[in-house]
């Protein structure tokens, strides 16, 4: 019976009726704002973007002010003005950012597309096929010293002729600060229409002294992206879409020192848009040996470690091409699995306002060859499903998986479930989860059903573990607070119960947390993890202690953990920090020290030295128990035209290697 519990889930799933046009419940004032569409008059000249706010075309655009605090559902105490205008070319916003404190205004982030989080800043989002959902939303941030940041629906890479330019000034004044972008409407994408169309909009403003991320169209403490504001009557540019074919060729000579030999490699990256809504992207004899990869922890584990893939091909487009968190099956296609490459293309986009697509396929002839392909299909703003198909050919590893993941939601209430199903050598076995979730005002809960066979083969995926059935809970509790000595409690449980296929139990197992920030920028948390693993024994406690949470600029923490694991004592600790010497030179440093069956360590420092926001000198230090690997770099990139790197050693090998290149990407 327990076995049949994920078929009827997800049955439930797919039958389950929506309707695109279903009436919804009134919502609060606070939801779902209105903004009408203000077009620039003719003849009238636009306002320079300097930050000032003095542009007396200002006076003729509709206000959006009065943000709201989500945490409370009430006006922030600080007031935040934002007006908007739009002409054929570009979208004009302004910002006033009221401050009863400006001497504590932050802004310390000078690298543009940087994280701006721990900044005051403003960003605008904007949701041109009013779907409600992230990956079709273009954000536009500015920190209140001016370093910009943008977010682009389907993602771009970092070259400045794919992602686009817009600008952004700021000014400090005596009550806050300011800000103005001029955003054009060539690098977003948006349906084309002769009529006057409605646009999802939002404006959101982060008060770094209170760690208020406020917002003009309350989304709630949950975030519900249906309640962001309508911006209505838009008529943005009809002219006729010519596609758009770019390329970036390299060029990358390089040499070692000792036993290698010199060699100079080309290729070619090309950007193709058939249709404004619509993105593909190929490459040739791809580079990756000059990309900083993440380095993969030491830490105890008993499944491999996820390592996150940082390759700017797989990179772009990628929140259309992913189903799964390791708390659920797991993540159903992982791009670290693709090592060898010669030739890669990759589309994605919208084919109809509501149904989306990935599509990425990777050749290394006589190696192998992999497929991966996702389509979505919206029904209403909650409710959605998503069908996958991955596939590895090479020679005896042939391996296809098909996964179909329903979601629905309903208010606070969820459902959401996957099926998928392997074939090929070794393979055939199916995996299925389901679970229900609450998100409350500060309360987040689900309870999910798992079961993977023991033949369940994703090559191309991470699946952490297979040949076992049972539950899994999590359960979390956090609390701002806008006054007093605490700023933030969290509070988290989580309980895994599970069997092996043939009935014998395999976790048995809880863990849990809790967390408190203080006003003055120091963060503690304790957490205990203990039970059964199989036949084996865990049962650790430990916590950690951060001075300056929300400034990497000066930031210090240690971690530590005792215990055992598998039966055997376990312990470790981790001292880490972060500064800033001077106004441009930054310093990094994350160490982890482990005791079982033995002594281990690892340690890691980078360092950028910014000469302005396009030069910079970098590097790493990576420290492995006795292997040692660093490389030095310099880079002259971010601005339309030639980006050239120079490279001393290499940053991903498990060694230091006597190397040296040069990297030039040019803008065709």
């Amino acid at each position: 019976m327990r076995s049949l519990l994920p078929v009827l889930f997800c049955l439930l799933c797919f039958c389950s009726p929506v309707h695109a046009d279903a009436p919804t419940p009134a919502v609060p004032a606070t939801f779902n704002r209105p903004l009408v569409a203000t077009l620039l008059p003719s003849g009238a000249k636009p306002p320079t973007i300097d930050g000032k706010l003095d542009d007396m075309i200002w006076q003729t655009a509709p206000h959006a002010d009065t943000y709201y605090d989500p945490q409370t559902g009430k006006p922030t105490p600080d007031l935040t003005e934002t007006r908007l205008l739009y002409d054929k070319k570009y979208l004009y916003i302004s910002f006033y950012c009221h401050d009863s404190q400006p001497d504590k205004i932050v802004a310390r982030e000078t690298v543009r597309d940087a994280d701006l989080d721990n900044d005051d800043n403003v960003r605008v989002e904007i949701d041109p096929f009013l779907t409600y959902k992230f990956n079709d939303y273009s954000l536009f941030f500015v920190n209140a010293m001016g370093t910009r940041r943008s977010q682009l629906s389907g993602g771009r890479a970092g070259k400045v002729e794919w992602q686009g330019d817009w600008e952004a000034s700021t000014q400090r004044v005596a009550d806050g600060w300011t800000a103005e972008m001029r955003i054009p409407w060539e690098i977003i994408s948006y349906p084309h229409s002769d009529k006057p169309m409605t646009m999802g909009i939002n404006f959101r403003r982060k008060h770094q002294r209170t760690q208020t991320q406020s917002a003009w169209s309350d989304l709630g403490p949950q975030g519900f992206n249906e309640r962001e504001g309508l911006w209505q009557g838009v008529q943005p540019p009809t002219n006729a879409w010519r596609p758009r074919l770019s390329f970036l060729p390299y060029l990358m000579p390089s040499a070692y020192r000792r036993g290698g030999n010199s060699q100079a490699r080309v290729g070619l990256d090309a950007r193709f848009q058939p249709t404004p809504e619509l993105t593909t992207v190929g490459t040739l004899n791809p580079d990756f040996t000059s990309v900083e990869g993440a380095v993969e922890g030491i830490g105890f584990s008993r499944s491999e470690r996820f390592v996150p893939d940082r390759r700017p091909f797989f990179l772009e487009g990628s929140n259309f091409l992913g189903i799964g968190q390791n708390y659920e099956l797991g993540s159903m296609f992982n791009s670290a699995r693709i090592k060898q490459m010669d030739a890669g293309l990759k589309a994605y986009g919208k084919l109809t306002p509501n149904t989306t697509l990935g599509v990425l396929g990777t050749i290394a002839p006589g190696t192998q060859s992999n497929f991966v392909g996702q389509i979505r299909r919206e029904f209403n703003a909650t409710s959605n499903v998503d069908l996958m198909m991955i596939q590895r050919l090479s020679p005896g590893e042939d391996n296809t998986v098909l996964v179909a993941a329903p979601r629905i939601r309903r208010g606070k209430w969820s459902l959401n479930g996957q099926v998928a199903q392997s074939f090929g050598p070794g393979a055939g076995g199916r995996g299925y989860t389901g679970s229900i979730d609450l998100e409350d005002k500060n309360f987040f809960g689900t309870v999910r059903y798992r079961q993977v066979a023991e033949n369940f083969l994703n090559r191309l995926g991470f699946i952490p573990f297979t040949d076992y059935k049972g539950f899994t809970g999590y359960f979390n509790h956090s609390v701002q607070y806008r006054k007093g000595f605490l700023r933030s409690v969290n509070v988290d449980f989580n309980p895994d119960f599970d069997w092996h296929m043939d009935g014998r139990p395999f976790r048995r197992r809880a863990s849990g947390s809790f967390g408190i920030e203080t006003r003055n920028d120091l963060g503690f948390f304790i957490f205990g993890d203990g039970g059964k693993f199989d036949n084996d024994t865990d049962l650790t406690f430990g916590g950690g202690i951060t001075v300056g949470v929300t400034n990497r600029f000066r930031q210090y923490g240690i971690k530590f953990t005792t215990g055992k694991q598998a039966n055997l004592p376990y312990s470790s600790f981790g001292p880490s920090f972060s500064f800033r010497l001077g106004k441009a030179f930054d310093i990094s440093y994350n160490s982890f020290f482990q005791s079982y069956q033995g002594f281990g360590q690892q340690h890691v420092m980078t360092f950028n030295y910014l000469i302005d926001q396009y030069r910079s000198w970098g590097g790493r230090m990576v420290i492995n128990n006795s292997a040692v690997n660093f490389y030095l770099s310099y880079r002259n990139a971010g601005r339309k035209g030639l980006d050239t790197y120079f490279i001393i050693g290499d940053p991903n090998a498990a060694s230091f290697v006597q190397r040296f290149l040069v990297k030039f990407v040019f803008a065709i």
